[in-house]
């Protein structure tokens, strides 16, 4: 089940992609193909790991909106569940063995703590709320650049915020139910 979850909702051809941005923004200017592919493979695991937890989060309205998917069909959602949580252990885990400053793990506790707590007060959808959940791809960028944000914190943060507005645009553009939505439904 896991393995069909993935294929239908994390399509390598975007999250790669996402992955390599977030890897650059976190990046402070200092590029090596090494710490890039690295950080890539980082943000990777943190991309699927609140990608999943948004799924299950929205696993009653999926079932209206999009039955076809196969959390909304599975008799069973224990598999994806498994697989978030040791996603969250191992990213924490990651976080605090890459980063001995504590801010990456730092962060992530407070972004799955934010989540966490956001997920089961959210019954509607609202332009804030959506802008909240979309805050965690900048928070990302903090993860995975850890105590680089110290030495270079305005070109990490105007990253990471170049990030926030491109991913709030694409929401415009891409999910006509969003309320962030101009256009309506397509």
């Amino acid at each position: 089940m896991v393995g069909a979850y993935l294929s239908e909702r994390f399509r390598a051809r975007i999250f790669v992609p996402l992955a390599l941005v977030i890897a650059a923004a976190a990046s402070g200017g200092v590029l090596t193909m090494t710490r890039f592919g690295v950080d890539a493979g980082f943000a990777l695991l943190l991309l699927a790991q609140f990608r999943s937890w948004d799924d299950l989060a929205d696993r009653g309205r999926d079932a209206i909106a999009h039955p076809e998917r196969v959390l909304t069909r599975a008799s069973s959602i224990a598999p994806i569940v498994a697989f978030s949580g040791a996603l969250a252990i191992l990213n924490i885990c990651l976080a605090v063995q890459r980063d001995a400053s504590g801010i990456a793990v730092t962060a992530l506790v407070t972004l799955i703590g934010l989540l966490g707590a956001w997920y089961p007060l959210r019954t509607l959808r609202t332009a804030a709320g959506d802008v909240l959940l979309l805050s965690k791809y900048p928070a990302m960028v903090v993860v995975v650049a850890g105590a680089r944000v110290l030495n270079t914190p305005v070109q990490i943060v105007c990253a990471a915020l170049v990030l926030l507005l491109a991913v709030c645009l694409y929401e415009v553009w891409h999910d006509p139910a969003s309320p962030l939505s101009v256009g309506g439904p397509r």
